[in-house]
């Protein structure tokens, strides 16, 4: 039903998805064809004697293609015959047969609705009046003989069987018309009108521009469900008879039939702000038509607007915690809350599924994810309507507009959508329309390695670094290049390669130009073998002359979808969840440092991951080699910072009793690690310093000690300038790899030469103040580019005469030099500032700290610490975390590094080490459970279980270090559950605190049931109290057993920890009772069997066998 306002046109297509519409305005109405297979409209009647005209709609009655319903501005509705202009009656044409449906008092007809079920049942819906109903039903099977323009067709009808179940017929007027079953909504006006797909009964109305109303017309007194909300215009979904649209003013409301308590979605035009939509003030919605091919697809037009919007109501996503200043969404018309998508009860296939109370609950904010509209019209559109498809599954909408001029035009939108999905071990599915392709994520050879099999060493050490082994020289050494340093991926004239950013998700495919792909329904012909398969037809070699061009563009066309296939190939392989899988299958880890510092070396994803793992390498060595917690501090996870600024010493603690013995006393380390949790000799306790060190809270004292047990003195270097921390200075030059004392340099610069890094080591002897050298190494290269520089470099160093030319010379030469150590060393000599030199971003990190480190002074120096560390952390650059070590500093840098390239793995297995071992954070915990959810898609349930037992021994280190209080390592997997109530019976706080044992369910309170021997109420001991009372018994225990051999010891004392708190119950026959007692029952005092049948009688249950 359409309606019309004076001259406005109207279009409205066939109700049976046939190839004719109907446009209506004013007076008159058209009815026109649409020529697919021509891109033609044809007409093909009209009539323009349609006075009053105020809304009209058409009959789906399989028996008449030209029946239509017209609303008039009287009330009166008039069913006329649009095509019967074409049939003549005795040689003379006519307008054709009028059936008039009167009413009793004069008003405008405002809504009208056919049946789709029933095409009998008609609904008309009027302006209100008083003592008067406003919606009227009319049964119109009546009307058939009369509007039948051929003889005989009177007793066709007669025989056609109606669908149940039946509109009721109430007791209306005597004087009433008989035609006309049910009236309602007295004095009320009825605004827009529309029965439910697939039903006669079911009637939703907009009343009175403030309800939605739902009408059961099965009895003659109909109950109705009404729902506040400001209706102008209905739709109901075709290809799903529950969901409806409705609009009012600038917003459209969602609702499901079944449920018309709370509307599933609200939206309006600026929820597609991101679409380019600019809401226009005062603005409303004026049309508003579902989909007929496109599931869930919503079009919607503004009234005087030059476009139609389409709205894709699968795709939408859940917003949690959004303030309605951060929502784009029009929440000032919704009275009631929204639901989220993921709880939509036709979400599911199965029908009858009982909504569960999480159902129930307030949802997130819904934002629809998918947006699309046509173009910009010439003119402002006055109507639409989509036109649906002869073929299934066209990879076009078509749409119908017209203007107010009555111009028609028929535009096509792209909209084919495109599903991907991704497998759980990393395949790639891509759908579109009737095509599918099957991409795998990984094609690997071999059978997957286990964790146990990945080659890689292990360190023997973790980051708490309580207690650690002395590293050999030789293993020391092992870990380092030729020249001594931990080495970076490039050790050329520019930084390591950047880190891949985030490749290719599943949502970015909607964009990607699947056109040029082959998409074929058989997934397993490779893709290769396809494009690659030769033409099975002969040709002639007249034919092959004419059907040449056509070869040539079949073989451009062939190589452009081979490419777009690898290209889509590529995609898949490059995508970080493959790459993180490809690492862990190598070995990539927590337990070896060493190990994932040689695998990132190989990785060509990951350029600064590498300068990672070997710096974590390098500052182990020196920093926890043997223990890193020296006079109260503790350097393990500490950064160059750290060691700058200083930080917190470790509290003391009293108590030194091993935690280990604490832990084997709680039962609450796992088994694996109680034979192996003993103290090294020689070494600190788990606990901190005890109070005999001297020089406890000494930072200075602790900077000198690491300095002195790596063999190096204070004398052995000086700094270039005076500073307050010398100590500091040569320790962060140390965990750099770059010391630049004794011949460590030389060798560095003649190694550099030899490899062919003339720039670097001519301007690192600069930097040190040997020009001679770096102009005599420039003139041995080989390389003309560097003998010009030597020109250069000798009229810029010190003591020669310079001039402003020569400055201005200089400052140009930067600019246009490529080579960045060629940059840093004309900075340097040009402008004699070091935080100049030190904005070469190009120079790899690790050697910019060095000169910070070796030049700056102490002020400037801690300013480019921070400023340096902000910039990391910005950029998300995990190369940053040299500065501010595993800090809360560090996750920063690690959550922007995550946002940046999608790579949880890392982020997991680095946060591993300080979180919770060091302090808690959120951000950790969801890489962890993210990371662990990965491996177990990917089936890779050894890795999962290897990675959990990793970091379980971080955490055993950090209980035992007291770093952590002991805690229980596992969830509890088996409960005791009341049979009354189905609730964990777990004993209250307060049965433990006053060491009750409970007899009754603390939920319910019901008794527990009887032993089934000795037939006493069953009681539970909470398992503090157990853990206390063991720990009591086994130190009283202990004690007692040092006392001398002549004092009498109970040694029953010790036994306090026996089976008698026990329960034992049969999982067959849920029977059972204290664990002595049954056990007494079946295997009797000797413990030979006893007994083999349940103790309750009338049981023949064999619980005896279960032991």
């Amino acid at each position: 039903m359409v309606t019309t306002a004076q001259a406005e046109k109207h279009l409205l297509w066939h109700p049976r998805r046939q190839h004719k519409f109907v446009v209506g305005g004013g007076s008159q109405m058209s009815m026109y064809e649409w020529a697919a297979d021509r891109s033609e409209i044809r007409h093909l009647s009209s009539q323009s004697d349609l006075s009053f005209m105020k809304c009209f709609a058409w009959s789906p009655d399989p028996s008449f293609d030209d029946l239509f319903a017209i609303g008039l501005t009287s009330g009166r509705v008039d069913l006329i015959r649009l095509e019967a202009t074409k049939v003549a009656r005795n040689g003379v044409l006519s307008s054709g047969p009028v059936v008039s449906l009167t009413v009793r008092n004069s008003r405008s007809c405002n809504a009208l609705a056919f049946c789709e079920a029933d095409p009998n049942y008609l609904a008309v819906g009027l302006d209100k009046v008083r003592g008067d109903s406003s919606l009227t039903i009319w049964d119109v099977q009546s009307c058939i003989p009369t509007l039948s323009l051929t003889k005989g067709a009177s007793s066709d009808e007669a025989s056609v069987t109606r669908p149940h179940p039946r509109i009721a017929r109430a007791d209306v007027s005597p004087r009433a018309d008989p035609r006309i079953l049910q009236q309602h909504a007295q004095t009320e006006v009825v605004s827009a009108l529309s029965f439910l797909p697939q039903s006669t009964h079911l009637l939703l109305a907009g009343i009175s521009a403030r309800w939605l109303r739902l009408f059961d017309l099965r009895t003659p007194t109909p109950p109705t469900t009404n729902v506040a909300s400001k209706v102008s215009g209905i739709a109901t979904n075709p290809t799903d008879a529950n969901q409806i649209a409705c609009c009012g003013d600038a917003t459209v409301t969602i609702w499901d039939a079944r449920r018309l308590i709370n509307p599933l979605l609200t939206f309006s035009e600026k929820d597609a702000a991101a679409d380019g939509a600019r809401p226009r003030p005062g603005s409303i919605i004026h049309h508003i038509e579902f989909s007929s091919t496109r599931r869930g697809q919503l079009a919607a037009m503004e009234k005087d607007s030059t476009y139609v919007r389409f709205w894709d109501l699968q795709h939408a996503q859940a917003i949690d915690g959004a303030s309605d200043g951060e929502r784009s969404r029009d929440s000032s018309h919704s009275r009631v809350p929204r639901r989220s998508w993921t709880n939509l009860s036709w979400a599911t296939s199965a029908s009858g599924i009982k909504q569960t109370s999480s159902e129930l609950q307030e949802p997130s904010v819904l934002v629809l994810a998918d947006t699309r509209r046509t173009k910009r019209f010439s003119r402002p559109l006055a109507s639409f309507t989509l036109v649906p498809h002869s073929r299934p599954h066209s990879l076009t909408s078509e749409v119908m507009v017209v203007n107010k001029d009555g111009d028609l035009e028929l535009y096509a939108i792209h909209d084919t959508p495109k599903q991907v999905a991704w497998s759980a071990r990393g395949d790639l599915a891509i759908g579109v329309g009737r095509s599918h392709k099957l991409i795998p994520g990984f094609r690997d050879r071999e059978l997957s390695l286990q964790p146990w099999a990945a080659s890689r060493t292990t360190d023997d050490q973790f980051a708490s670094g309580g207690r650690t082994k002395a590293i050999s020289p030789e293993f020391t050494e092992s870990r380092r290049d030729a020249d001594g340093f931990p080495s970076s991926v490039q050790e050329g004239s520019s930084n390591g390669k950047q880190s891949k950013s985030r490749t290719y998700s599943p949502a970015s495919f909607r964009h990607y130009p699947l056109e040029l792909s082959t998409l074929r329904s058989d997934a397993s012909v490779p893709v290769e073998r396809t494009l690659e398969q030769p033409n099975r037809h002969a040709v002639s070699n007249e034919e092959g002359k004419k059907k040449a061009p056509r070869i040539q563009v079949d073989k451009l066309t062939a190589s452009r979808n081979e490419y777009s296939v690898r290209a889509i190939y590529q995609i898949v392989e490059d995508d970080i969840s493959m790459v993180m899988r490809h690492r862990v299958m190598r070995g990539y880890g927590i337990r070896s440092v060493s190990h994932n510092a040689d695998l990132m070396q190989d990785d060509l994803l990951s350029g600064t991951l590498s300068t990672l793992w070997k710096w974590m390498r390098h500052s182990r060595e020196i920093a926890c080699s043997p223990t890193s917690r020296i006079h109260g501090y503790d350097f393990s996870n500490q950064g160059l910072m750290g060691i700058w600024e200083g930080f917190q010493a470790l509290p003391q603690v009293s108590d030194s009793r091993d935690s280990t013995s604490l832990l084997n006393d709680l039962h609450l380390a796992p088994p694996a690690f109680e034979s192996s949790s003993t103290s090294t000799p020689g070494l600190p306790s788990a606990f901190s310093q005890s109070f005999e060190d001297l020089s406890y809270g000494d930072f200075n004292a602790a900077i000198t000690a690491i300095l002195s047990r790596q063999g190096i003195s204070m004398a052995s270097w000086s700094p270039t300038l005076r500073t307050n921390k010398s100590a500091q200075r040569e320790l962060a030059l140390q965990l750099c790899g770059w010391y630049l004392g004794g011949d460590e340099l030389s060798d560095a610069i003649k190694k550099w030469e030899k490899d062919g890094q003339q720039s670097r080591a001519a301007c690192w002897l600069v930097f040190t103040r040997q020009y001679t050298k770096a102009l005599e190494l420039l003139m041995r290269s080989k390389d003309e580019m560097h003998h010009l520089m030597t020109g250069t470099l000798a009229a810029l160093i010190p003591g020669s005469t310079r001039s402003s030319e020569l400055r201005d010379h200089s400052e140009r030469l930067i600019v246009r030099l490529q080579d960045p150590y060629f940059r840093a060393m004309l900075t340097q000599l040009t402008s004699k500032d070091w935080s100049e030199v030190l904005e070469e971003e190009a120079l790899p990190l690790r050697e910019r700290l060095v000169i910070a480190f070796q030049f700056l002074e102490d002020r400037a120096l801690s300013l480019y610490l921070h400023r340096t560390a902000e910039r990391a952390s910005a950029k998300g650059d995990i190369e940053g975390l040299i500065i501010t070590g595993l800090t809360p500093g560090g996750i920063d840098i690690l959550q922007n590094y995550v946002d940046r390239t999608g790579d949880i793995q890392t982020a997991a297995i680095v946060s591993s080490y300080i979180c919770p071992a060091k302090f808690s954070d959120m951000r950790a915990d969801r890489w962890l459970e993210a990371y662990r959810d990965l491996l177990d898609g990917f089936r890779l349930f050894h890795h999962r279980v290897s990675f959990d037992i990793e970091r379980g021994e971080i955490l055993q280190e950090a209980v035992q270090n007291g770093d952590l209080p002991p805690f229980e390592w596992a969830p509890k997997h088996v409960l005791i559950r009341c049979n009354y109530c189905s609730k964990p019976m777990n004993p209250s706080v307060a049965d433990a605190a006053n060491k009750n044992r409970p007899t009754a369910c603390p939920n319910c309170n019901r008794a527990l049931p009887r032993c089934s021997v000795c037939l006493m109420t069953l009681s539970m001991t909470p398992d503090a109290n157990r853990n206390a009372e063991l720990l009591n018994t086994r130190v009283a225990f202990k004690g007692m057993s040092n006392t001398p051999s002549s004092v009498a010891v109970d040694t029953t004392f010790g036994q306090a920890d026996t089976i008698e708190d026990a329960i034992i119950i049969c999982q067959t026959c849920r029977h059972g009772g204290h664990a002595s007692h049954i056990l007494d029952w079946f295997f009797g005092e000797e413990g030979s069997r006893a007994r083999g049948v349940c103790p309750v009688g009338d049981c023949d249950c064999h619980c005896g066998d279960e032991f």
